[in-house]
């Protein structure tokens, strides 16, 4: 993508993954490990959870989010729509983010691990000024909006051949016209296209999130994407489905409620677990 965003590291380092391997079905190559942490609000994530499951790919970022904060102020943009989805990671699952790529040379496993908090710093918006923003470039004068979810959603819908990045371009260009005539996006020559990437990734630059890394075997350097909507419900799933488990073994034994388990800390609830389990 033209909109790819090189996000370095963020203060990550390169280590041993700690926990079980990723989810095989998911999609990035950027994946998640699947350790949690175990302070969270048990019955707030199931509220995540059920408010995301059997939503689209295409829909569920958005449904993690309202479901979490459904008062919020609306998302400007695809970057603020990450920071707020990191912001969410380390609220349930801690600031550390446990990740893995594969070399597309040899296929070693590259983990590696980043800082939420310092991630959504870099993916925070640059918007001081409401849309329409303005470009004037070659001779051309832009103007346009961001990209939002509602755009990714349509996008992602649309059947055929048409590059993603031409349908988009098609929806946030407001105006455009060259020396005072009107022109459409399929007009506009590379160079003028590619400035016009090159602007809405300055406003918004955590649009699209990669890391650059080494391979620790062949020395291969590629960029990984990350898609944090999937790693962040990846976690959200694991959980709830853990903590169903939970509550089917406890009510079982113990005949008690779901909301009854859920109030139970973790560490009591291990403890009763691992007495049911004897």
């Amino acid at each position: 993508s033209t909109r790819e965003r090189q996000i370095q590291k963020a203060g990550g380092r390169c280590e041993s993954c700690v926990g079980p391997q990723p989810d095989p079905s998911l999609k990035s190559p950027a994946r998640c490990d699947i350790f949690m942490r175990n302070d969270h609000d048990s019955a707030a994530l199931m509220t995540l959870w059920e408010r995301a499951l059997g939503q689209p790919a295409r829909t569920r970022d958005d449904a993690l989010l309202q479901g979490w904060t459904a008062n919020a102020e609306p998302v400007r943009s695809l970057g603020e729509r990450n920071a707020r989805l990191m912001a969410l990671h380390a609220r349930f699952f801690g600031p550390d983010i446990e990740l893995l790529s594969h070399c597309p040379a040899c296929n070693t496993v590259a983990p590696f691990s980043a800082n939420c908090d310092a991630l959504a710093a870099q993916m925070r918006s640059n918007l001081d000024d409401a849309p329409p923003y303005r470009l004037e470039v070659q001779r051309h004068v832009i103007e346009f909006r961001l990209p939002d979810s509602a755009d990714v959603a349509m996008v992602s819908s649309e059947k055929g051949d048409r590059d993603v990045t031409q349908l988009l371009l098609d929806r946030c260009v407001l105006a455009c016209t060259c020396e005072g005539i009107d022109v459409s996006v399929g007009q506009l020559p590379e160079a003028v296209l590619g400035a016009l990437s090159q602007q809405m990734e300055s406003l918004d630059p955590g649009a699209s999130v990669s890391f650059a890394l080494d391979c620790p075997k062949c020395a291969m350097h590629w960029q990984a994407p990350l898609d944090v909507g999937e790693v962040l419900w990846q976690k959200v799933r694991t959980a709830a489905e853990g903590m169903l488990l939970d509550i089917d073994a406890l009510a079982s034994a113990y005949g008690w409620t779901e909301r009854e388990v859920l109030r139970l800390n973790p560490l009591r609830r291990a403890a009763y677990l691992q007495m049911v389990m004897a």
